[in-house]
């Protein structure tokens, strides 16, 4: 379990082109992103050039800023969504990442819930076979419906229900445990719930989604519960920092020796 810098929310004081290489000076040369504002290519030079591997990324979800969180719920956008994914994989695959993070989308006024919830599983089981052909795997999130609003899956369970159906070795559960305790949820009893479904897990404390050690999370029976279910994946570190991000890193990797970078605990 390595940790992995999350480009979205840290180093923002940073353009995106300086992200990639500010993460390796910082001694990080793991990072995940949501879908960036810059052209393909320019991603993949930008990561080859700072020497890091991008171990997640988010499909296009539309305008995070304005509150878009995907739209694979949306039976009137199949065709973009699809199209849209196509280039997700595509990125993927030239950065060698193994994981594409899909957001499920907000509940769409007018229509029924569980006509959404079949359009994402069409998408999804249509997507499964591209994914594997690829040699990728997707992952699909539960994000609390406190901070955003009628977001279709809230919850660890909600997700699973969702992946049943589809029984697809290339779709699995990323487990983000800020969203998981806004919900009220015991972190290490979702984690359990999940088990194998387990594809990536992200990290923010909570309340307030700053630096794990800030707030209520316990971040030793988090990694002890994952460690119980055999996860080895990554471990994101997808937090707002209170301090400049580069600090904020290196605060965590000396409060949490296991979220230090694997070259660091190798010493």
């Amino acid at each position: 379990m390595d940790p992995v810098v999350n480009l979205g929310l840290l180093f923002t004081e940073l353009p995106w082109q300086q992200r990639f290489a500010a993460a390796a000076e910082a001694g990080f040369h793991r990072v995940e992103f949501p879908w960036p504002p810059l052209p393909p290519d320019e991603v993949s030079r930008l990561a080859r050039a700072a020497g890091v591997q991008v171990g997640l990324l988010n499909m296009d979800a539309g305008d995070l800023a304005a509150g878009e969180r995907g739209y694979g719920n949306d039976p009137r956008l199949v065709i973009r969504w699809r199209d849209q994914l196509r280039q997700a994989l595509d990125l993927a695959r030239d950065l060698d990442c193994p994981l594409v993070n899909v957001l499920a989308g907000r509940r769409l006024p007018g229509l029924d819930e569980s006509d959404q919830l079949r359009c994402l599983t069409g998408n999804l089981r249509w997507a499964a076979d591209l994914a594997r052909r690829c040699g990728r795997t997707l992952v699909i999130e539960p994000i609390n419906d406190h901070d955003i609003p009628g977001y279709l899956l809230p919850r660890v369970v909600d997700v699973l229900a969702v992946l049943e159906p589809i029984d697809h070795e290339a779709v699995k559960l990323q487990l983000d445990v800020y969203h998981v305790a806004a919900m009220g949820d015991d972190v290490t009893a979702a984690v359990a719930t999940a088990g194998s479904r387990l594809g990536h897990v992200q990290l923010a404390d909570h309340p307030g989604r700053h630096e794990p050690g800030t707030a209520d999370l316990d971040v030793d029976a988090l990694l002890s519960a994952l460690t119980a279910t055999g996860y080895q994946g990554g471990l994101g570190l997808e937090y707002e920092p209170t301090l400049p991000s580069a600090a904020s890193l290196r605060a965590v990797a000396a409060r949490y020796p296991r979220l230090r970078p694997a070259k660091e605990r190798a010493a």
